[in-house]
């Protein structure tokens, strides 16, 4: 590494005797010849000295006309005629050939010099490029024309005309006498052969720059020359910083603002396409089906009977080696009617949440199941969900939307893309009038029991709202499991009329009930009762009094039936007796002479179905042909049998009516036509909805920019206006250092993103309300925009003027790019790990435990060029390593700082050499910064997948079905 010796080459110039011989001259005098244009000879000394008017190193340099101290009216036109003039200035005009600098040079290099001067001159030919002779002296030991501590050659210097600056291919230096060993080996051999920049800042200041050159040789100069036809007053500005940094500021704020006018213009093209495609769609589909109203559009059904035959489920036991199966469903069969509410009963762990998920065709875990599901007598299809509703025990719902903006989402989200807004708003209120939300349709949801601190609807206006959101996809199968759990025995009993109102008009309810009530209980049209996963009893709730007190039981006087059915059910020992009697008389409907038939408990007018076909036909219900398939086994009349509906001949009681579903047996080979489901509508609502959520519960929002500007004016008063020395440098280190930590850990609040609304999620996405690309793109969009991007902006704004920072527009935009990208890629870290995690606790401690690593990785506690081999290789997996050594060398390149190291006098270092020592490298940075975007890009695609993956699958229990009687795998997941 170069560091040390350009020190070592410091503390040897630092102690250079003024009083030491100097080196030879660049130009060694001559005695035989003087250029008699610039030179005289001097009769005592044999020398040549410069003639009056000129000065500077080899007499090159001219004094203008307006000089008094000039005899001559023009030194240059005494010299060489009229046509000459004395040109001043930095700037090569096109007639410049030769140009001679005369310097200061800069007070901070004084220590290495005292009195130090510099004098170059550059001799350019007609191809714009210039071989150039350099010399540092002392001037007040020696003058110009004498003996040198440094001499040095440039060559293939290129200086457009115009222009003070040019830039060099090599350069050659002599050092001299009084340099040590060690100072000449670094300037003769180390610096030489080099590029070199000569560079013009402001007019009057310039610099060489040598690459690897610890020290920027830098002066304040003043140059001339005799030229021919040229102005006298000449160009006295160079390519300056002023103007330059303008010009820097004028171009990046014209970049901003055209890509800015592109953003927008993107973003409205996009909104008129959208606008158009499906605005258009809409009217014309409308009219279209419209027009098909109007004619009737003869063969569409409603559903009239659902039917499940032989559910049976089994899940792994536990026990890998022995692969056996733990039975839950045991060849569970029924059917319910339109018109009917079917109610499930049985005690805990009976089967009842198995039961209504295999027949609403969803996740059922580590199960396997089989079995039959048929619509009037036709195998379902995968279009099945479309018509069947299913609302989950758990009302997971945004606490922050009120009970008509929840149903009014699902109707945006479920309803065809095609259909006019105002279709869909009368849909709502429709639904909020049915079940009755009316006087609290603005009201907040809030959470339950207020534990946030926000209180909203009731417990029973909760689940109201939960069956609303299905309702209003005008589902025609209606599944619920447990809705009255955890209300009191009003609103339990309010819920259950709710939903025999529902199926009065001509829908199929399904739910399960823990512990109806007696009111409640006889509500229903049909129970199933479960006990251990099997069946019970499956008739009228009022017949099973009867059938169980003729198998012995006898109910006690004044209890509740259903209660007393439970205790049967939850007593074990029972069950195998019941199932004993109800084989024993199960009879194939045929042998019993039972006519198939249909059932309504309300059946509707003409005029009221005529209005239902219209408004289902405009809101996309499906048909009843186009929701079945194909069956995957045909079953002679034969194997048809009753569905667990026990046989009570005999008894005192009479026998509970058997249902057998009447359809068809033709089946349909085609598929429905789902309708239009767009992305672009998805992620619209998706957004609107997730920036109110965030917007009214914006507590996270205003802490991220109170952090943001808080931290910003405090940091930026510690490190208020940093020094450009050894103090600034490390105060530098530890600000960029700070600014990462503190945004890295304050990303972690990107974990709650999905953990807090998993459930939501789940039960949103297993409805099919949207697919999980459009709840990862809104979501992660806005924690994006609104959680990193604006308050990395917000403090890179107010710290970076504060702190002091370099003035450059550039500069100030990559320290904000990299600040930005730095959060963006931590929010994409703790949003993998809060998508793998399911508890917030295991999240914060996983998402801690790895920016801990990658803080230690970062280069500011640990030298990447000291880190052991066998994990050297984890600083590439580091975002702060990346980040940090933008923020550095976005600072320090071409920073001059001084070495005051104590006890030494003070030495001009470029920045580049402190980077050196820490192992970074200004060519890196725009590999560092494309690094953190493709890191943050990545994580995010990686948390999608894996939030894609736990998106729960609707699956078709008839494609599970098994055409042999096998044992089920247990190691076959559903």
């Amino acid at each position: 590494m170069q560091a040390s010796p350009v020190l070592l080459l410091l503390l040897t110039l630092l102690h250079l005797p003024p009083q030491t011989p100097l080196s030879a001259p660049l130009v060694p005098p001559n005695t035989n010849s003087c250029d008699p244009h610039y030179e005289h000879r001097n009769a005592t000394t044999g020398c040549c000295d410069c003639r009056e008017g000129f000065h500077g190193l080899n007499c090159r340099m001219c004094t203008p006309s307006s000089s008094s101290s000039s005899l001559l009216p023009d030194s240059c036109q005494a010299s060489f005629g009229p046509d000459f003039s004395c040109v001043t200035g930095l700037v090569y005009d096109a007639h410049a050939s030769l140009k001679t600098y005369d310097c200061v040079l800069a007070s901070n290099l004084q220590a290495l010099v005292p009195d130090g001067a510099l004098a170059v001159q550059c001799h350019r030919n007609e191809h714009l490029v210039a071989n150039c002779s350099a010399a540092v002296y002392s001037a007040k030991a020696s003058e110009v024309q004498s003996e040198h501590v440094i001499d040095c050659h440039l060559t293939q210097c290129t200086f457009e005309t115009g222009a003070a600056s040019g830039a060099c291919k090599e350069i050659r230096c002599k050092c001299g006498p009084q340099c040590s060993a060690m100072t000449r080996a670094i300037v003769e051999h180390v610096l030489s052969g080099k590029r070199a920049a000569i560079d013009v800042t402001n007019g009057t200041h310039l610099a060489i720059d040598v690459e690897g050159s610890p020290i920027p040789l830098a002066a304040t100069c003043e140059a001339s020359a005799c030229e021919r036809g040229s102005s006298a007053s000449g160009s006295s500005s160079g390519s300056g910083s002023a103007s330059g940094g303008t010009n820097g500021w004028r171009h990046w704020s014209w970049t901003v603002l055209a890509a800015a006018l592109m953003v927008v213009g993107l973003l409205g093209v996009l909104w008129l396409s959208s606008c158009w495609k499906y605005t258009g769609l809409d009217c014309r589909t409308t009219r279209k089906r419209q027009k098909e109203v109007e004619k009737g559009l003869g063969g569409y059904h409603f559903v009239r009977t659902l039917e499940f035959r032989h559910i049976s489920c089994s899940a792994d036991s536990g026990r890998q080696l022995s692969g056996a199966c733990k039975p839950i469903l045991h060849e569970i069969s029924g059917n319910v009617s339109h018109g009917q509410v079917l109610g499930l009963l049985g005690p805990s762990g009976s089967g009842k949440t198995t039961l209504l998920n295999a027949l609403a065709v969803v996740d059922n875990g580590q199960c396997q199941v089989t079995g039959d599901l048929l619509l009037d007598g036709k195998q379902v299809s995968s279009s099945y969900r479309r018509i069947a509703a299913y609302v989950q025990q758990d009302d997971s719902l945004y606490s922050t939307l009120t009970v008509r903006e929840c149903i009014s989402y699902s109707s945006q989200l479920r309803l065809s893309a095609m259909l006019l807004e105002e279709v869909k708003n009368a849909r709502v209120d429709r639904v909020i009038a049915e079940l009755n939300l009316g006087h609290v349709a603005h009201s907040r949801i809030g959470s339950v029991g207020g534990s946030s601190g926000r209180r909203g609807v009731s417990g029973g206006e909760r689940r109201r709202v939960s069956i609303g959101m299905e309702l209003v996809t005008s589902p025609q199968i209606l599944i619920l499991d447990e809705p009255t759990s955890g209300l009191d025995s009003s609103s339990a009993h309010s819920v259950v009329q709710l939903l025999k109102d529902l199926a009065s008009r001509g829908r199929i309810v399904i739910l399960s009930i823990h512990q109806p009530s007696a009111r409640s209980f006889v509500l229903l049209d049909k129970i199933l009762l479960l006990g251990k996963g099997k069946v019970l009893y499956s008739g009228a709730p009022a017949k099973s009094k009867c059938y169980f007190e003729d198998l012995g039981y006898k109910c006690p006087e004044h209890e509740n039936i259903a209660d007393f059915i439970l205790d049967i059910a939850s007593d074990t020992r029972n069950i195998p007796m019941i199932r004993s009697h109800m084989k024993q008389n199960e009879v194939p409907p045929r042998q019993r002479g039972i006519v198939p038939r249909h059932t309504s408990s309300s059946p509707t007018s003409k005029m009221e179905t005529l209005l239902l076909l219209e408004e289902e036909l405009l809101l996309d219900t499906p048909r009843i042909e186009n929701i079945v398939s194909l069956p995957l086994r045909s079953e002679t009349p034969d194997e048809s049998s009753t569905f667990g509906m026990p046989a009570t001949s005999g008894m005192s009681c009479s026998p509970p009516p058997v249902f057998i579903a009447t359809a068809k047996t033709d089946a349909i080979d085609h598929d429905m036509e789902a309708p239009p489901r767009s992305i672009v509508v998805e992620v619209r609502v998706l957004f609107v909805r997730t920036t109110q959520n965030i917007l009214r519960d914006r507590s996270l929002l205003v802490l991220h920019i109170a952090l943001s500007l808080s931290l910003a004016l405090f940091g930026g008063l510690i490190f208020n206006h940093v020094t450009n020395d050894l103090a600034g440098f490390q105060n530098r280190m530890g600000a960029f250092y700070f600014i990462l930590t503190f945004f890295g850990f304050a990303s972690m609040s990107s974990m709650d993103l999905f953990i807090g609304e998993r459930s939501i999620f789940l039960r949103e996405t297993s409805a099919m309300y949207y697919g999980p690309f459009s709840y990862f793109l809104a979501k992660a969009t806005l924690d994006t925009l609104l959680l990193r991007i604006l308050p990395a902006l917000i403090f890179a704004s107010i710290f970076y003027g504060m702190m002091g920072l370099q003035a450059s527009m550039t500069r100030f935009l990559m320290f904000s790019l990299t600040l930005v990208l730095f959060n963006v890629a931590a929010g994409a870290i703790c949003l993998l790990v809060g998508v793998l995690s399911r508890r917030v606790g295991p999240a914060n401690l996983g998402a801690t435990v790895v920016l801990l690593v990658m803080l230690l990785f970062g280069g500011f506690l640990l030298n990447s060029q000291t880190m052991p081999t066998s994990v050297g290789w984890m600083k590439h997996l580091s975002i702060f390593s990346y980040a940090f050594e933008i923020l550095m060398t976005n600072e320090l390149k071409g920073l001059i700082l001084e070495f005051d190291a104590p006890g030494y006098p003070a030495v001009p270092i470029y920045g580049e050499v402190y980077l050196k020592t820490l192992g970074m490298d200004y060519a890196n940075q725009y590999y560092d910064v494309a690094a953190l975007a493709l890191i943050a890009v990545s994580l995010q695609v990686l948390a999608f997948l894996f939030l894609s993956l736990q998106v729960p699958l609707p699956r078709d229990i008839a494609d599970q079905h098994m055409d042999n009687d096998t044992p089920l795998s247990c190691k076959q997941k559903v």
